[in-house]
């Protein structure tokens, strides 16, 4: 249940503050007095995901802005919080704000002071909120919207269904992708195949391996190209470290000369054993160096012949990228994929096992379609009783209505199409709900049907946007009575023109549009007393204000009797 709005620089209604009670509670005023905004304030605490999240309600020139719902709690919002880590609270406050930063307005939603994402506002408005708009009769047209309203009144049962629907289509349509990519890959033309051959044995013939094989082979090429000045370098290298030169000691006989001397030394001062350790560990490395350059000097002893066949498979490694204008690794993926295309190719029984594991897939699903079907058609029955029922209360005594299943390729949601057929009168026969019906008769079945959803639902507030729209005076009575009806087991708002709708509501509010110092504002009034409310009525109603205030009268002394 709402108890509360606030209001913080938003348009048309400024700073404003509207308590709310339980039951049946009408929104009046004249056209352009603000009930449209009022709603799409609503609409905008708890935006959906397809909701825009413009700025139109912010009042001009405002830095901040913002709507604030005050919400009593009941069991399932109370499990929603739990869920999503909510403290909870005796009540749940949920704002939307808007602040200006860099010429642009930032909006955000808060749960209780907490920042929370879009998701997590969509969700809760589906447990707070029950909007039925005036848009919403032309969307009762749609096939789809009303396979979900027949989903929307199943139990358990069919939300079971619906999922076990939907995941076996998805496994099956797995599979079905499965089987046409591996269709693809075997190519109707034996041209085809011949080529895509012929390419497998060109490039296998390369013995690819290495992605790198062109920058190493490049790397010994210019190693080899350079032979004799690697061979004159290494080989004074080691002269001097390692070979006498005439008279001249080499660096090693120099080393060994001081690690002796050192040796000596550190026998006579202890201190200097540290120094010869390092010394000591310094040899070594270069008796290790020395041996690393004789074997590389080793390496250098190559065929002459040796570079000729480098360079020659580097050119053929060139000639072979520019040909099929692919990188080594590149052509070593694309022989990969022709040997995988090839061996699917040569492999019927790999075809065969996969058709045959989509065919056992699409078996399970036609049979989830078939049982999902057999519940919805019983649903449907039902909600023809019900609702049939509800529109003669509604005032359409000879009403029709069917709900007419084709079967449609399968989907996610299965293979039923279904279409609303409706008569309101006889001889007339049963024709689509959009083509026969009249805007009055649409509004009143759009309410059965949300009279139908209240009894299975959670909702704790349902909002209805001029549902009375293309209703006569005869008929208002019976919307009244239902909307009294729901409002037994939920609060309902309702905007309405109708003064005999408003008559029954048991809260009453009045908006007026006002001028003060050039800006326009919309006054929003609680009608508690009789007289106020009597007044407003008489103006809904118009004509002879004499006869206006005893037709008002008389529908309030109605609704007290």
């Amino acid at each position: 249940m709402l108890n509360s709005l606030r209001f913080q620089n938003i348009a048309l209604f400024g700073n404003l503050e509207i308590d709310f009670d339980k039951g049946f509670t009408v929104f009046t005023g004249q056209t352009g007095s603000g009930k449209s905004i009022f709603i799409d304030t609503l609409n905008a605490l708890l935006a959906n995901k397809k909701t825009s999240l413009d700025d139109r309600l912010v009042a001009k020139g405002s830095v901040f802005s913002s709507i604030e719902g005050t919400f009593s709690l009941l069991q399932n919002t109370k499990d929603w919080l739990i869920n999503n880590e909510f403290d909870i609270d005796d009540e749940l406050v949920v704002t939307r704000e808007w602040r200006l930063k860099e010429n642009k307005y930032k909006s955000k939603f808060r749960i209780n002071g907490v920042l929370v994402n879009r998701d997590q506002i969509s969700e809760l408005r589906s447990i707070l909120f029950d909007f039925t708009l005036q848009g919403d009769i032309y969307t009762l047209n749609d096939s789809l919207y009303q396979l979900s309203l027949l989903d929307s009144l199943g139990s358990e049962k069919i939300q079971k269904s619906i999922a076990k629907v939907n995941q076996d289509w998805k496994i099956w349509h797995e599979a079905n992708i499965s089987l046409k990519q591996a269709r693809d890959k075997i190519f109707d033309s034996k041209k085809e195949f011949e080529e895509m051959e012929y390419i497998y044995k060109d490039l296998e013939k390369l013995e690819l391996e290495d992605p790198d094989e062109e920058t190493k082979l490049e790397t010994d090429q210019n190693r080899l190209s350079n032979l004799l000045r690697l061979k004159e370098g290494v080989k004074s290298l080691l002269i001097r470290i390692n070979e006498s030169l005439d008279e001249y000691p080499s660096i090693l006989d120099h080393i060994n000369f001081c690690l002796n001397e050192l040796k000596m030394l550190s026998q006579i001062d202890s201190s200097l054993a540290p120094i010869f350790d390092s010394f000591y560990t310094i040899t070594n490395n270069l008796h290790d160096l020395i041996y690393q350059i004789n074997d590389y000097e080793k390496t250098l002893d190559i065929d002459p012949s040796f570079l000729n066949d480098l360079q020659v498979r580097l050119t053929t490694l060139k000639f072979y990228q520019k040909k099929y204008k692919r990188n080594i690794t590149d052509l070593i993926s694309y022989k990969n994929e022709l040997n995988t295309c090839l061996c699917l190719k040569d492999s019927s029984n790999n075809i065969n096992e996969i058709s045959s594991f989509e065919n056992k897939k699409r078996i399970i699903r036609d049979k989830s379609n078939k049982e999902l079907s057999i519940i919805r058609k019983t649903i449907a029955l039902e909600l023809e009783e019900k609702l049939i029922q509800s529109l003669i209360t509604l005032g359409i005594p000879n009403v029709r209505f069917k709900v007419v299943f084709e079967e449609c390729e399968p989907t996610m949601n299965g293979i039923d199409k279904v279409n609303f057929m409706f008569s309101a009168n006889p001889g007339i026969p049963l024709a689509p709900l959009a083509e026969t019906a009249s805007g009055g008769e649409k509004s009143r079945v759009l309410l059965a049907i949300k009279a139908i959803f209240s009894s299975f639902d959670q909702k704790n507030l349902l909002i209805f946007d001029e549902i009375d729209s293309g209703v006569s005076g005869s008929v208002s009575s019976y919307v009244a009575n239902l909307l009294c009806e729901l409002s037994k087991h939920r609060q309902v708002f309702c905007v309405t023109h109708q003064p005999l709708i408003a008559a029954f509501a048991d809260n009453h509010f009045a908006l007026k549009k006002i001028v003060i110092a050039g800006y326009t504002k919309s006054i929003v009034t609680n009608l508690k007393q009789i007289a106020d409310r009597q007044r407003e009525l008489a103006l809904l109603a118009g004509g002879e204000i004499v006869e206006a205030n005893a037709y008002a009268a008389s529908l309030l002394e109605h609704k007290a009797a």
